[in-house]
């Protein structure tokens, strides 16, 4: 279970809506998710632009059931999410992104 936010970005007036974890659970198993470095390159990936599968698992050296596996564990931590044309970062990623691997 999700709760959706309103983020506003301090360089622009516009709020965006974002997925939040809604319990400890579900924060911890993102946690859990980001720990693996592997994840936390394909989101740092992600997070430039929308990436496909195929882009994925040839950037990262990777078969494509297997980026496709580990795309789906990001999605499930709701930081990143499948569009049209690929997988992008959430605003959740992106903060994560921002404060969390600043940190580490």
């Amino acid at each position: 279970m999700t709760i959706t936010i309103n983020i506003q970005d301090a360089n622009s007036n516009s709020a965006e809506a974002a997925n939040w974890w809604e319990s400890a659970e579900d924060h911890r198993f993102a946690l859990e998710v980001l720990q693996l470095p592997l994840r936390r390159k394909m989101l740092s990936f992600i997070a430039g632009e929308v990436r496909s599968n195929e882009q994925m698992a040839k950037e990262l050296d990777l078969g494509v059931a297997l980026a496709e596996y580990h795309l789906q564990m990001l999605e499930k931590a709701l930081v990143i999410e499948r569009t049209e044309g690929g997988w992008r970062a959430t605003t959740t990623g992106l903060l994560y992104m921002k404060n969390g691997e600043a940190r580490s």
